[in-house]
């Protein structure tokens, strides 16, 4: 699609069996900054695991001065970032061209694309169900859309992104859906997860502060994208009403 005169790539993933009777989730995943949507689309391992049916978008971002990946112009206000108007444009183009379930919309990212999943998920909070993040910033506007349900991964050792950063989110999230700090452990413990909510909550937020930070050839890495997060994030995703 073209958005301010600039062509944006975007990869379109259907389920096989897909009927245009049946209403779809929705889920829009964003890469970070030194991957392109292909490479994020290869190894988020979303498509795989739905357990509804879910259409899923990987849209490409545009590029700075320095060859990296951004999802906003230098300068932009954090209520105004730029590819808010990018998601807006997906959103609009998927309902026209298939059938989606418009109240089940979620955003998926990770690094700088989880710190843009993060924003979004304020931005547009009256539009976005459900939100999981990997390894994001907590940048986000002053003002919410409305509540949204969330899971947080984040290694408490990353290097490149602090759990500072998570945490901050966290205070953030719970603030935007008006939940108690008390937590319980739940699902995935793989991750170590722990629910703000009552059971059954609308708008449950898992804080995940997993423990994997090394890869598959021994490399410490805990910015990673562990193995079985796509997994965990599409079966957060099918749990909410």
């Amino acid at each position: 699609m073209t958005l301010d005169g600039a062509a944006r790539g975007v990869i379109v993933a259907v389920p096989e069996g897909y009927h245009p009777d049946r209403p779809h989730s929705l889920v829009v995943a964003f890469h970070g900054r030194t991957n392109s949507n292909a490479e994020v689309r290869r190894y988020f391992g979303l498509e795989g695991h739905a357990e509804e049916p879910a259409i899923v978008v990987y849209p490409a971002s545009l590029k700075d001065s320095r060859g990296l990946n951004v999802w906003s112009d230098s300068g932009d206000p954090p209520d105004r970032l730029r590819d808010f108007r990018l998601f807006d444009a997906v959103l609009e183009s998927m309902a026209a061209s298939y059938c989606i379930d418009m109240g089940r919309v979620f955003v998926v990212g990770h690094s700088l694309g989880g710190s843009f999943a993060n924003s979004l998920a304020c931005a547009r909070g009256g539009v976005i169900r459900g939100l999981a993040s990997v390894g994001g910033g907590s940048a986000r506007p002053k003002d919410c859309g409305g509540p949204v349900a969330a899971m947080v991964l984040h290694n408490p050792r990353d290097e490149q992104v602090p759990v500072s950063e998570a945490l901050r989110l966290r205070r953030a999230l719970l603030a935007q859906d008006g939940l108690p700090t008390g937590s319980e452990p739940d699902e995935p413990h793989r991750f170590n997860c722990r629910r703000y909510g009552a059971e059954g909550e609308e708008n449950p937020i898992l804080w995940c502060p997993l423990a994997d930070d090394r890869t598959r050839n021994g490399r410490f890495y805990p910015h990673q994208w562990p193995q079985g997060v796509g997994a965990a994030i599409m079966a957060f995703f099918a749990r909410l009403d």
